[in-house]
């Protein structure tokens, strides 16, 4: 099952649970029940910094929702 992002319609009625932005686990992850049809909560976007051979870059990152069952 793919992941779905704050705002979209949820495809299946069940309980979704938070996930990170490439569906890896989140610590104090939120719960939600949700029926189909209705639209999934909002996640609050965060950025990170990625340093990488002496570069820094920012990206900005947001969790995803997961149907757990």
């Amino acid at each position: 099952m793919a992941t779905l992002k704050s705002g979209e319609t949820a495809t299946q009625t069940g309980t979704y649970v938070e996930v990170g932005h490439g569906g890896g686990k989140v610590k104090k992850a939120q719960r939600v029940e949700v029926k189909q049809g209705d639209q999934l909560p909002e996640l609050k976007p965060y950025t990170v910094e990625i340093k990488h051979k002496g570069e820094k870059k920012t990206r900005n990152r947001q969790h995803r929702w997961h149907l757990v069952k």
